[in-house]
């Protein structure tokens, strides 16, 4: 074979490799992050989980990607429930290409790679900066309000003339840039950061026809059903708040409880109620139950707590209330029941207190140390 040929055939293998590892539905992934630990959970918008291992927050492995989707890269521990020291990275897959991330501390994290991430890295670090005087200002009037001292007044006035001005010149500063670079695939993923559905819509007729209706159009798709999901999770919270607004009297139930037998929420009238919607799925519900079973034996006789399981098992209800050792009454809910639609219960945990008149008092959604201070400012007079 004349070296001619032998050339030909050594140029036509290293395509034919170069293609089968970074066809268009194959990513190649290279992660370097600090402190991370040996395993990485690639959880895209989908909710579907892909574990990789590495070695010391290093990692290199290829995924499939049939449709650019967001996703999140996470320690196995966050799906256990453990949130302590929480580590996640969040960025676009996209198939065909090659993308970098690290992360020098445990805060801030980059993103490159090839085509699409090269891209992607420069609008990255745009926002970085564009967002900066927001969060810093967001993360200020949090502490404004978490501030006993600092009067609602003086948070108002931050609010409106330091918080929301700077909200409004970020926003304005990615409509910019998405103005100026309407044939970049990257920067239409600064959509996500627009507020509000139909400004989203507006930012995404700024692209060429190119970038709206080429492999990026999924990732938008999927930001416009989050937003519409988001209105009507909005209308929802309203139309709950209604439903537990202090002085609406409760609506009255009757469920069986551990032993099959009805109880009546009329049955407790003349004393307070606290109905604790949870379940045993529920990560947060289970973390407050210590806290609840201290203060159950603080304030004896007092109040009376009635737990109502939902979206669960007879089952797996059972076990848990037999696990965790909860003293109080408790109910279940079948599926079948209007309860959690009677009472706008949208999350979990939901505590609503109900005053011996039967009206409701307060309404904590969920594992607010809030609750707690109101059960000291009722009862420990």
């Amino acid at each position: 074979m004349n070296k001619k040929m032998m050339s030909i055939m050594l140029t036509a293998i290293a395509l034919w490799g170069c293609a089968s590892v970074n066809d268009e539905k194959t990513l190649v992934v290279n992660l370097d992050l600090v402190d991370f630990g040996d395993s990485v959970v690639v959880v895209n918008g989908s909710g579907l989980e892909e574990q990789f291992v590495g070695k010391d927050g290093k990692f290199e492995f290829k995924m499939q990607v049939d449709t650019v989707c967001s996703a999140v890269l996470l320690q196995p521990k966050v799906l256990r429930g453990d949130m302590d020291d929480l580590r996640v990275y969040t960025l676009p897959l996209v198939g065909g290409e090659t993308v970098r991330v690290w992360a020098t501390e445990r805060t801030r994290y980059d993103v490159d790679g090839t085509g699409f991430y090269a891209d992607y890295h420069q609008v990255d670090l745009f926002n970085e900066n564009a967002s900066k005087e927001h969060l810093e200002n967001a993360s200020k009037y949090r502490e404004m309000n978490a501030d006993s001292n600092i009067s609602e007044e003086e948070c108002s006035k931050f609010f409106d003339e330091v918080y929301k001005p700077s909200y409004e010149r970020y926003q304005q500063a990615l409509i910019d840039y998405m103005k100026a670079h309407p044939t970049q695939e990257a920067a239409l993923c600064l959509i996500k950061e627009i507020d509000g559905l139909d400004k989203k819509k507006e930012a995404y007729s700024f692209f060429d026809v190119s970038v709206r209706e080429g492999r990026m159009k999924p990732l938008y798709d999927h930001w416009v059903a989050n937003a519409e999901e988001q209105l009507q999770d909005e209308a929802k919270e309203k139309e709950a708040q209604k439903k537990q607004a202090a002085g609406i009297e409760a609506p009255a139930f009757t469920l069986n409880d551990l032993q099959g037998k009805p109880l009546a929420l009329s049955s407790l009238r003349g004393k307070y109620v606290i109905l604790d919607f949870w379940g045993s799925w529920c990560i947060w519900c289970i973390k407050g139950f210590p806290q609840m079973k201290e203060y159950y034996a603080k304030y004896p006789g007092k109040f009376e707590i009635l737990g109502i399981d939902c979206n669960d098992t007879e089952e797996l209800w059972k076990e848990a209330v037999k696990k965790h050792d909860l003293p109080w009454l408790h109910v279940y809910c079948p599926k079948e029941s209007s309860l959690l639609d009677d009472y706008g219960v949208n999350a979990f945990p939901t505590k609503i207190i109900i005053g011996p008149d039967g009206k409701i008092v307060k309404t904590i959604v969920g594992e607010d140390p809030s609750f707690y201070t109101f059960l000291d400012e009722l009862f420990s007079k």
